[in-house]
C-alpha cells in the first residue's frame, strides 16, 4: 500500500520547473570576456535577473555599456561603484542566488583564493556564501601550474564551487592547448543543473537512445528517423539530479559532453545489445529509449552493390530484443523502463510489451501520422506495472524526462545492482 501511495503521489504531483535565479556575472580580464556577452544574453533570455560586475582589466576587452544593454542593469567595476546604491558590495552579496565568473583568469583566481578585495567583484565574493560557477580561461602553462591547481583546490574546499572547463583549443597566444574557456551554452547547462533537485544521488542509470543502423553494404543501411532527443534529454535530467548515467547511443548523435554522463556509441542492434550486456551490472536502473532496428540483412555485402548487380530481394532476420533479454534476466533486481512506439492501439500494445518483457514501467507514444520521431511535441503515457498511468499528451521531451526522473524517486531496485534475479 505504501508503494501504491508513493506512485499516486508521483502521478498527481505538480511538474517541477527550473528555478529563476538572481545572478551576479563576474567578468575577468581576458580575451574570453567576449564570450561573456553571449552568456549574459542567454542568462537574461532564460529569465534570470543578472547584474554584471567586471574587473578593471576586463574593461580592456569589452565595455560595460554592452553588459548594461544586455542585462538592463547597471554594471559595477571598482569597489566604490554602487550598481545597487550605497554599500552595493554588501547588498549584492546578500541578493545573489548564484555568482558566475567567466572568464576566471589566473590573476583573479589568486586574488579570490587569498581573500583580497581590490575591486567590486572580489569584494562581493568575500561576503557571499552561496554557490558559484567558474569558467577558467588562461594559457596552458598557467592552468597546469601547481600554484593554480592548489588555489583552485583550496577555493573548492571553502566554497560550493562548480568548475566548467577549461577545454583544449586555440588560445590567445596562438598556441593550442588546455585553457580555452567553456562555451556559454556549457556554462548555462551547469547553471541549469544546479536548479534541479538532487533526488537521485547514488543511483546509476543505463540509458539507450538513438537509432541503430543495419548495413546492407558499406553505403546502405536500414534505420529509422529517431534523433535520440528523448534519451539525451533524459540523460541530462538524470545527471543533473545526481545520478551517474551510462548513455549507450546510436551513431551520429552530436551532443556536447554533459557532466556525469558517460557516452558510448554503437552502430547496430547487436552492438547495442553487447554494450548493454557489458555495462548493465554497473547500473541499478535501465531505460531503453533507443529506436532499435527489429530486422537486419542476413548477410551484409562487403562492397557497394551496383544497381545492375542485385535483384533488390534482401533476405532478412530479426535482431535481439534488448529489453526482453534484459527483462528476463534482471527483473526484480533492477528497475527496467521501456518504450513502445506504436501507430495504433497504443495503450494495449504497450501493456502487452511491458508484461512480456518484465518491465516496471513503459512509455507508450503514438508515432506515424506526422508525429513521433524528431518532433518537439510528444504524445505519450507512462504506464506502470500496477496499472497506473500518467497522461503526457501535448507534452514535450523535456517534460517527459522530468516525469521519468520524478518516477525514479519511487521506483527503486529491491536488490543491490549487479545481482541477477
Amino acid at each position: 500500500m505504501k508503494f501504491i501511495a508513493a506512485l499516486l503521489q508521483w502521478k498527481y504531483r505538480r511538474p517541477a520547473l527550473s528555478k529563476i535565479m538572481r545572478i551576479i556575472l563576474g567578468v575577468g580580464g581576458g580575451i574570453a570576456a567576449y564570450k561573456s556577452c553571449d552568456l549574459a544574453s542567454k542568462l537574461v533570455q532564460a529569465g534570470h535577473e543578472v547584474f554584471t560586475v567586471m574587473t578593471p582589466s576586463a574593461l580592456q576587452f569589452v565595455g560595460p555599456l554592452t553588459f548594461r544593454a544586455l542585462t538592463d542593469n547597471p554594471v559595477g567595476v571598482i569597489s566604490t561603484d554602487e550598481p545597487m546604491g550605497s554599500l552595493s558590495h554588501v547588498k549584492m552579496a546578500r541578493w545573489a542566488d548564484l555568482i558566475v565568473i567567466a572568464p576566471l583568469t589566473q590573476n583573479l583566481l589568486a586574488r579570490l583564493s587569498l581573500g583580497l578585495s581590490s575591486d567590486l567583484l572580489s569584494l562581493i565574493f568575500q561576503g557571499y556564501t552561496g554557490p558559484s560557477v567558474v569558467a577558467p580561461a588562461m594559457e596552458s602553462e598557467m592552468w597546469l601550474s601547481p600554484q593554480t591547481r592548489a588555489r583552485l583546490t583550496e577555493l573548492q574546499k571553502e566554497r560550493a564551487l562548480s568548475i566548467v572547463g577549461p577545454h583544449q583549443g586555440r588560445l590567445a597566444s596562438g598556441q593550442t592547448g588546455v585553457g580555452r574557456m567553456a562555451e556559454p551554452q556549457e556554462i548555462m547547462n551547469m547553471i541549469w543543473s544546479l536548479t534541479r533537485p538532487k533526488t537521485l544521488q547514488g543511483r546509476v542509470v543505463l540509458v539507450t537512445t538513438g537509432a541503430t543502423w543495419e548495413h546492407f553494404d558499406p553505403v546502405r543501411i536500414l534505420t529509422n528517423p529517431s534523433t535520440g532527443a528523448v534519451g539525451l534529454n533524459l540523460a541530462r535530467e538524470l545527471s543533473a539530479r545526481g545520478a551517474r548515467v551510462i548513455l549507450i547511443h546510436g551513431p551520429r548523435i552530436d551532443e556536447p559532453p554533459w557532466p556525469g554522463v558517460e557516452y558510448q556509441e554503437v552502430v547496430s542492434a547487436r552492438d547495442m545489445f553487447q554494450a548493454v550486456e557489458a555495462r548493465i551490472h554497473e547500473a541499478d536502473t535501465m531505460i531503453g529509449a533507443a529506436a532499435v532496428s527489429d530486422f537486419r540483412p542476413v548477410e551484409a555485402f562487403s562492397e557497394k552493390q551496383k544497381k545492375g548487380q542485385i535483384d533488390m530481394l534482401w533476405p532478412m532476420t530479426t535482431n535481439p530484443d534488448i529489453m526482453a533479454e534484459i527483462g528476463a534476466k534482471y527483473h526484480g533486481s533492477k528497475i527496467l523502463i521501456g518504450f513502445a512506439a506504436e501507430t495504433e492501439k497504443v495503450f494495449s500494445a504497450a501493456i502487452e510489451k511491458m508484461r512480456a518483457k518484465h518491465l516496471d514501467a513503459i512509455v507508450a507514444n503514438q508515432v506515424g501520422r506526422h508525429q513521433g520521431f524528431g518532433d518537439s511535441e510528444y504524445e505519450a503515457q507512462i504506464i506502470l506495472s500496477e496499472g497506473h498511468s500518467d497522461n503526457l499528451r501535448s507534452s514535450n521531451k523535456d517534460e517527459l524526462a522530468n516525469h521519468l526522473a520524478d518516477l525514479l524517486k519511487f521506483l527503486k531496485p529491491k536488490i543491490s545492482s549487479g545481482t541477477n534475479s
